[in-house]
């Protein structure tokens, strides 16, 4: 009885470890700890609680702030779902009503755009895309390396990067390990040779399926197309669900015109209800592409029953539409989807 009371952890305990992890600029770990620490914390120990709420702040304006940094370098670098994590995350995390002022505006921004966008954006994430541009766009790291502050610790690198991730993809990104994570920070910092071998010597001792995804860009990114095919398949093997891979896969067969094949592997995910509101999006693209109108504008028809994707197919409906002279049915769903702003 005596040793049980002795090693249970109380609010001291992790407020003491909360305040360290401040100390060392490791945000996310301090807003665990101290969320922890309240949780445990008595109701007549109002001195700790205080203490408790002051750091929680603290952590969460923060980490409020540093979303807002890579929500606007996300819209800057035209990723405007990611962005609307990054806003949605400030929000969430920051105590501090200018921070989350700041956030509301971000999030106007992405959801107001001056302009209307010619594609569909990511759904969550860098990971995985709604265009049939290319390979690149599938993962994190393709195309341009987003900034991070330089004075944030590697723990609270890896959590930012990844929280964008849809699903559970940021949880399992974070049980990979700190291998994983240092492999990841990495590539995201454009050193896909440091940590190629990082991913490699993983591979051996565990067939893990976002191991051998992001080798798979690895190879995109170095032009080995073939292993880049390969490591994708042997993804889908190992998790059949894994929906990166499967995008992926997508741009890559289109972006070698290998259209009757990437249509296959998009028939695929919504038989699964891998994310097929994506899907059905990207099967008016890969038919616009392969040149058949008619196809094309059948799909996004479908897509406008999905309320995730009805706006960008109203988008690519009604340039379609008005070149065939269906005038009417254009200014419907100009009214309808876009609200007058086209």
């Amino acid at each position: 009885m005596f040793f049980s009371k002795f090693f249970k952890k109380d609010q001291h305990h992790f407020l003491a470890q909360a305040e360290k992890h401040l100390a060392a600029e490791r945000y996310a770990d301090a807003r665990g700890d101290f969320l922890e620490a309240l949780s445990l914390c008595p109701t007549d120990a109002v001195e700790d609680a205080r203490s408790i709420r002051e750091g929680l702040s603290l952590a969460g304006n923060r980490l409020g702030e540093l979303n807002l940094t890579e929500g606007e370098h996300s819209l800057n670098a035209g990723d405007p779902e990611k962005a609307f994590d990054h806003f949605t995350l400030a929000r969430e995390l920051a105590d501090d009503p200018k921070l989350k002022e700041r956030a509301d505006r971000g999030l106007k921004r992405v959801v107001e755009p001056e302009q209307v966008p010619q594609a569909p954006e990511p759904a969550a994430g860098g990971h995985g895309g709604g265009s049939c541009a290319s390979c690149k766009d599938a993962g994190s790291h393709g195309g341009t390396v987003e900034e991070v502050p330089s004075d944030l610790s590697d723990e609270d690198r890896f959590f930012l990067l990844v929280q964008p991730l849809p699903g559970e993809l940021a949880d399992r990104y974070a049980e990979l390990g700190t291998e994983f994570a240092r492999a990841y920070l990495l590539i995201h910092d454009g050193k896909d040779a440091e940590a190629l071998p990082l991913l490699q010597e993983m591979l051996l001792s565990c067939e893990n399926d976002i191991v051998i995804y992001e080798l798979a860009l690895i190879m995109y990114r170095s032009g080995r197309l073939n292993e880049c095919e390969e490591f994708l398949n042997r993804s889908l093997l190992s998790n059949p669900v894994n929906s990166m891979s499967y995008l992926a896969l997508v741009h890559l067969t289109a972006e070698a015109q290998r259209f009757p094949e990437a249509l296959a592997i998009l028939a695929r995910m919504m038989e699964l209800g891998i994310m097929a509101d994506q899907a059905q999006f990207m099967l008016g693209e890969l038919h616009e592409a392969a040149g058949d109108q008619a196809a094309a504008l059948e799909a996004w028809s479908q897509a406008l029953n999905l309320p995730s994707v009805a706006r960008p197919a109203a988008e690519r409906l009604i340039p379609l539409l008005t070149e065939q002279g269906r005038t009417d049915e254009a200014k419907y769903l100009a009214k309808r989807y876009l609200k007058g702003c086209c």
